[in-house]
């Protein structure tokens, strides 16, 4: 079960087995459903989640209802509402299953205790977070494409996980309709 973590780990600081151990203590493992929240809007997060199986969309619903993905998760991705998560206010995302899920969760408190007992794990959730900072960037400069140029950029950076999203989620997340990205896909089909 933390194998998959460990490793993930193992690609950003070296962990021995003592401290290794130390912070599979402090996971709790949360078991979803396909279609169960993780997080609902207007609830304070208290966890950071590290995707061990499955697949998840974190979300907002716009005034008009129209839902606007911000990320997804799936193997060896972390995911949470980092601005509830710190200031501890509730969330304006919603983080929902896309399929059967299992994350491995790890609350605020563990996570500050962790630093004194393993302070390796703080240079490992440093590097973590740099990343994620990162990709939030690019995403903005992705907004500010054409949608052609959003769906080849989706498919760069997420072409692995296609297959396991609703053209209605793609959609979503590049900010376009489906009938915009089914012509798109369409084209794209054209020219090959």
């Amino acid at each position: 079960m933390y194998t998959r973590l460990l490793n993930h780990v193992a690609r950003y600081i070296a962990l021995d087995e003592t401290a290794g151990q130390i912070f599979c203590n402090a996971l709790e493992l949360k078991t979803l459903r396909k279609h169960q929240y993780l997080l609902q809007e207007g609830d304070i997060c208290k966890r950071d989640h590290f995707v061990i199986k499955g697949g998840l969309r974190q979300y907002e619903v716009d005034t008009e209802g129209r839902e606007r993905i911000i990320h997804f998760g799936f193997e060896d991705w972390w995911i949470t509402d980092r601005y509830s998560l710190l200031t501890q206010t509730p969330s304006v995302y919603n983080i929902e299953a896309l399929e059967a899920t299992e994350v491995l969760q790890i609350n605020m408190d563990a996570l500050e205790t962790l630093y004194t007992e393993v302070p390796v794990l703080e240079r490992y959730f440093h590097k973590v977070l740099q990343q994620a900072f990162a990709v939030g960037q690019k995403r903005v400069l992705l907004l500010q494409k054409s949608a052609e140029e959003r769906y080849n950029a989706f498919l760069e950076d997420y072409g692995a996980i296609e297959q396991r999203l609703s053209q209605q989620h793609i959609a979503a997340y590049l900010g376009i309709s489906r009938e915009t990205l089914s012509r798109i896909r369409s084209q794209a089909a054209k020219k090959m």
